[in-house]
């Protein structure tokens, strides 16, 4: 057995641990970042989907609820998740904190600020350029104008980004500053050792202390065990309360009030070329309180998985791929999804060591749905789309603003919907004052054992509404003065946006 020793033992290094990881070893403490997947560097990604796909997603790519009718999209690589997003960066709208607090779940405001502060400069966070704008940005734009709708650009976490369009697939060119590019090797240049490829299987526990961890090398098949004074979860909304229930703890309570930003994609089809595949995916937006609508022109395999339609007439819509522009709709679910272990983990654990994810959409989120996805139709008509599809098992076809109606027929339940999923599932280990229903304190440890902590996104009680990196990095910023004793550094001035920018100063000091 191979044995890991270290002060402090993070596990996952995506949004949450890669955070605090960095802090914790900043402030001079050893730190070990244990994680399942690998650590790839930008010359190991390419825009081969399908391989790509298959190495960097859980389960590659193929992980769902239950029911099959819902995708649930994870990384399984050092830096999580964030490897995979399109690097968006929305703060924690305050009417979410606002919520969260009412939930027992409180962030100090001014911390959070400072927060989101720190973390939006180590990201190098600002207004995606409009030279990597996709051709279809301006097209959607100005329905979403003509339709009276508000919208808006994205401030993303990119450094000089050449909009190639693969940013789903890790960016082989390194210019999205993702934790693998960012808190991760910060870290390890102070002091910081990365475990990749390691699996925790179990927390082991007596008596109010966790006494260690038990794992394996996934490479190797070797029994790995991670011995530190204190350990912090960070392995995301499914990892996390599945790692406790393994590891009998909380049961009843972990893997409950789990929520997502879930959705799926509608397509518009137009009489002339977009070619909304050069550039960024997602250049433009809507949001409101009761759904998201975001543009996401996706390369020809991730386009292919979600675009409704079956055989020949699949096929003859993939055809026009120049053609086609998408907007996701998302919907902030209530916290009614749950992360199980069920019959097939019981009786086959061997065969089938995996948790499982039960979550159907209710009336209300189906209605949202409905309406963010006929919002989503008008502005691509206003827009000039002859075509609009819609992600309904059974076709509709939208062609003028007088067949909307024909989506409330095709779309009664979840299994009703074709590329239905979620990408930002949250909840699970939520933070909260109440003993009896949260998994874990204010102080964000979890409850009955001193030494263990949690950082990410299972920690909220809801859905954050927008894309929830950022909230999540915020939330890990301010829960290490909790799991360290340490107050964070006013500015963070190492990074490559930090070098970026005191390389674009020194430019413009020679050019003065």
């Amino acid at each position: 057995m191979k044995t890991i020793t270290s002060e402090y033992a993070v596990i996952g290094s995506g949004a949450g641990g890669s955070v605090v990881a960095y802090h914790l070893a900043a402030a001079g403490a050893r730190v070990a970042i244990v994680e399942r997947g690998s650590w790839l560097h930008p010359k190991d990604l390419s825009h081969d989907e399908p391989q790509m796909i298959a190495r960097l997603y859980k389960d590659g790519g193929a992980q769902t609820n239950n029911d099959a009718d819902m995708f649930v999209l994870q990384g399984n690589c050092v830096g999580g998740s964030t490897v995979l997003t399109n690097a968006v960066c929305f703060r924690m709208p305050e009417d979410v904190r606002q919520s969260f607090a009412r939930h027992g779940c409180r962030l100090d405001p001014d911390l959070l600020a400072q927060g989101h502060a720190r973390v939006e400069s180590v990201l190098g966070v600002r207004a995606l350029p409009d030279d990597v704008h996709n051709p279809a940005t301006a097209v959607l734009a100005d329905g979403f104008a003509q339709l009276g709708v508000q919208h808006g650009g994205f401030q993303k976490a990119m450094q000089e980004c050449i909009g190639c369009g693969y940013c789903n697939v890790g960016c082989r060119y390194g210019r999205k500053l993702d934790a693998s590019q960012t808190w991760v090797p910060m870290a390890v240049a102070n002091g910081a050792q990365v475990v990749p490829d390691t699996e925790i299987i179990r927390i082991e526990h007596a008596r109010g202390q966790v006494r260690g961890l038990l794992g394996r090398d996934k490479k190797t098949g070797e029994a790995v065990r991670i011995q530190a004074d204190r350990y912090v979860l960070s392995g995301g909304a499914i990892n996390t309360p599945e790692l406790l229930l393994r590891s009998g703890l909380h049961k009843g309570r972990a893997g409950k009030r789990t929520s997502f930003n879930a959705g799926g994609i509608v397509f518009g089809e137009f009489a002339q070329d977009l070619d909304g595949f050069d550039g960024d995916q997602m250049c433009v937006h809507h949001i409101n309180e009761r759904y998201v609508i975001e543009q996401i022109q996706n390369p020809p395999v991730s386009l292919a998985l979600t675009m409704p339609g079956f055989y020949g007439d699949h096929a003859e819509r993939m055809q026009r791929f120049r053609k086609m522009a998408a907007l996701g709709v998302l919907v902030p679910t209530k916290p009614t999804g749950e992360v199980f272990l069920g019959l097939g983990h019981r009786l086959f654990r061997r065969l089938f060591d995996h948790a499982d994810i039960r979550y159907r959409m209710s009336p209300e989120e189906l209605r949202d749905f409905r309406d963010g996805c006929k919002t989503a139709a008008r502005a691509m008509l206003k827009a000039g789309a002859t075509r609009v599809f819609m992600p309904c098992a059974t076709p509709v076809e939208i062609t003028e603003v007088a067949h909307l109606d024909r989506i409330d027929d095709a779309m009664h339940s979840q299994s009703d919907l074709v590329g239905f999923g979620s990408s930002h599932p949250q909840g699970g280990a939520c933070r909260g004052s109440d003993p009896q229903r949260d998994v874990v304190d204010e102080e964000f440890r979890v409850r009955g054992l001193d030494n263990l902590f949690v950082a990410d996104g299972s920690l909220f009680p809801h859905s954050v509404r927008v894309n929830p990196m950022l909230s999540i990095m915020a939330t890990a910023d301010l829960a290490v003065r909790s799991i360290g004793g340490i107050t964070p550094a006013k500015e963070v001035l190492e990074g490559p946006a930090h070098d970026f920018r005191q390389r674009a100063m020194g430019g413009k000091q020679a050019e003065a």
